[in-house]
């Protein structure tokens, strides 16, 4: 069992300037410790069924989903306001996706929950804090320094 266990509470997750990112956050949040639940529930069965594990599978296709959304709307919202360190951040956001479609491809050809609970509990919430704190934090402030509205969402 992972022992390093990272659960970022969304209603405490560090917030930024802009609404629609901090909404994101939340959801995203949301999505992951719904995973976690049955990751954690995945690991105490001694026979875990299909089921189970297909409801893994949902939660990660889900969670996928959603983080192309959310980068695509942050990265959108980098190009209206000519964010000067688009490239990194985008890149950044490109990582992890790439990150995260691996963890997922070797869930379902192999099931080691122990791999994704890594990954889940550890890898991902140190990535997105560490993120938030600082690549969308600094794109926000630039965002709303430039004259967008905290409440806008990208055009």
């Amino acid at each position: 069992m992972t022992t390093d266990k990272i659960i970022l509470e969304a209603n405490t997750f560090p917030r930024v300037d802009i609404d629609f990112m901090n909404n994101t956050h939340f959801d995203e949040l949301i999505l992951v410790q719904k995973l976690g639940q049955l990751i954690t529930r995945y690991q105490q069965h001694q026979d875990p069924s299909d089921d189970d594990a297909q409801q893994i599978i949902q939660a990660i296709e889900n969670w996928i989903e959603h983080s192309h959304s959310h980068f695509y709307r942050e990265n959108a919202l980098m190009q209206e306001v000519g964010f000067p360190m688009y490239h990194v951040h985008s890149a950044e956001h490109e990582h992890v996706l790439v990150d995260m479609v691996a963890v997922f491809t070797s869930w379902k050809n192999n099931h080691d929950i122990e791999a994704l609970a890594d990954y889940v509990f550890s890898a991902w919430p140190r990535w997105f804090n560490n993120h938030v704190k600082t690549m969308d934090l600094m794109t926000a402030q630039f965002a709303v320094m430039n004259g967008y509205s905290p409440n806008s969402v990208p055009s």
